[in-house]
């Protein structure tokens, strides 16, 4: 503050003498001097905005202190310029370091999704395979004398106490194999067999009555079941609950089979079941 002040001072003291030039009447001729209008040698390097900054500065500043950061001679601005300018390259650049630390953690993100769908596609394959060598068994019983009833519900039943003791399964292709399950044993094991979420099987039924072949229909073996000891005899009946998807139904219904009657019984019923 006080160097603001001294400039002040000086400025003003250049401004005093440079402008302190009259015609000296006084001065003796005799001493040789000549009677001219004295001129300051510093006057003409000073601008005119400087006497007017300094006489203004003089004429608000003087008795009381200047305004803070108050500069007459303001300092350049390249200095300034120059850290503002560092500055805004310090920001680019920790904006840029910012950016890259940004696509970084997300490019690692991506890639971590990326392995853990790859590996939820190598199980999903690894199952598709190991479900490709697995067997696929269809399954085929006979039964004489069968029975077709529809009860109070509407639901229809095929039932027969006379199956073929064994039934016989084989594999689709491209396997060839084959083997023979009891058919008690089939019926024991025919709902746990089928409880894998797939729902339960088609299954093909061919009909033969008085020697002639009658027709083929198509339904789901919705349940098996057993009837034990019914009858004086004491036979044992096995069964099934019959459905019928729409798609089947209007290929052949099982209605049709029941020539309006209520209960049908055939000479020979063949079951494929899928």
């Amino acid at each position: 503050m006080r160097k603001n002040c001294s400039s002040l001072l000086i400025l003003f003291a250049i401004v005093i003498i440079g402008g302190c030039g009259a015609d000296d009447s006084s001065i003796s001729a005799a001493a040789g001097v000549s009677k001219k209008r004295a001129v300051s040698k510093h006057l003409p390097l000073i601008r005119h905005e400087t006497f007017a900054n300094a006489i203004s500065a003089l004429r608000v500043g003087v008795g009381r202190k200047l305004a803070a950061g108050y500069q007459l001679f303001p300092k350049s601005s390249k200095k300034a310029d120059g850290k503002s300018g560092k500055a805004d390259s310090s920001a680019k650049s920790d904006k840029a370091n910012k950016s890259a630390k940004a696509y970084s953690k997300g490019q690692k993100e991506n890639d971590s999704t990326l392995f853990t769908s790859c590996a939820d596609v190598q199980a999903e394959l690894d199952a598709y395979k190991a479900e490709a060598k697995a067997p696929h068994w269809l399954f085929v019983q006979m039964a004489d004398t069968c029975t077709l009833y529809r009860d109070e519900d509407g639901v229809y039943h095929l039932e027969s106490s006379n199956f073929h003791k064994d039934t016989e399964l084989f594999t689709d292709r491209p396997m060839q194999l084959e083997k023979t399950e009891a058919t008690s044993d089939w019926f024991n094991n025919f709902n746990e067999l089928f409880d894998d979420g797939k729902g339960m099987p088609n299954a093909a039924l061919t009909i033969v009555d008085d020697d002639t072949s009658k027709d083929v229909v198509v339904s789901v073996f919705a349940e098996g079941y057993i009837k034990e000891g019914e009858g004086d005899e004491g036979v044992t009946t096995y069964g099934y609950k019959l459905e019928q998807s729409t798609e089947q139904e209007s290929v052949m219904a099982l209605e049709e089979l029941m020539d309006g009657e209520d209960r049908v019984t055939f000479d020979h019923c063949s079951m494929f079941i899928e």
